[in-house]
């Protein structure tokens, strides 16, 4: 059998189009906020966010440090006349309130559904391999509909370490009960999806979405898709 692991947050999980959709309630909701352009404050959470995410998973700290600092500094960015105390604990509203609803949303890239189930009745073992919470990424694939399409979830949160590195891998595999001969891993990230994949083994698979961030890095993967009614395609192409 051949096992497939796939990343969640921008792969199968719309990350920009979710956490858009909460930001926009805040800005209706709360008065700091009012009069925002919400695709404005997407970008610069957007920005914000990515950036670290990149400091943790470089330096190895816990997701708590994102969570302790993202709306800060967004507030402190769009809102600067903000006093301090009034920010710090505002951020510490939005953290709360982000935190709870976005893992609920359930939008996906196009597709992603009916060649999920597709791939499933065809006998691949589904596997998701995602950096993030294990409570909150279980959400999202109850929010998408796709708890019962994959057979194992590994998080770093559970493993003890995050993608690229080459532990959450071999976690994953031995979870999933395979092999890196057997394993492709499938993701939007030339360094964490790509490199990663390549350096446990694996054959790996680049989804490069429409309207999506630039390569992260030069790895270069055994094959490359830009629509999920694609994938089964790309699969045969690398032999899997």
């Amino acid at each position: 059998m051949t096992h497939l692991f796939f990343d969640l947050d921008r792969t199968l999980w719309h990350h920009e189009a979710n956490c858009a959709a909460v930001l926009a309630e805040f800005c209706l909701e709360f008065p700091a906020l009012h009069g925002m352009d919400p695709v404005h404050v997407a970008q610069r959470y957007q920005v914000i966010n990515d950036g670290l995410w990149d400091i943790i998973q470089a330096a190895g700290y816990s997701v708590e440090y994102v969570r302790n600092r993202r709306f800060h500094n967004l507030l402190e960015e769009l809102v600067p006349q903000l006093p301090t105390k009034v920010r710090r604990e505002l951020a510490q509203v939005l953290e709360a309130a982000f935190t709870e609803r976005t893992p609920n949303r359930g939008a996906t890239y196009p597709g992603v559904q009916e060649v999920l189930h597709g791939l499933k009745s065809a006998g691949y073992g589904l596997h998701v391999l995602t950096n993030g919470v294990t409570s909150s990424q279980e959400r999202k694939i109850a929010a998408m509909g796709l708890t019962e399409v994959f057979d194992s979830l590994t998080t770093s949160d559970a493993s003890g370490s995050y993608k690229p590195d080459r532990g959450i891998f071999t976690y994953a595999m031995r979870l999933a009960g395979c092999g890196p001969e057997s394993a492709v891993m499938i993701g939007d990230s030339r360094l964490r999806d790509v490199g990663g994949g390549h350096a446990a083994g694996m054959r790996t698979l680049w989804f490069k979405a429409p309207n999506s961030l630039p390569p992260d890095d030069d790895a270069a993967p055994d094959g490359t898709f830009q629509n999920f009614a694609d994938l089964p395609e790309a699969l045969r192409r690398i032999g899997a």
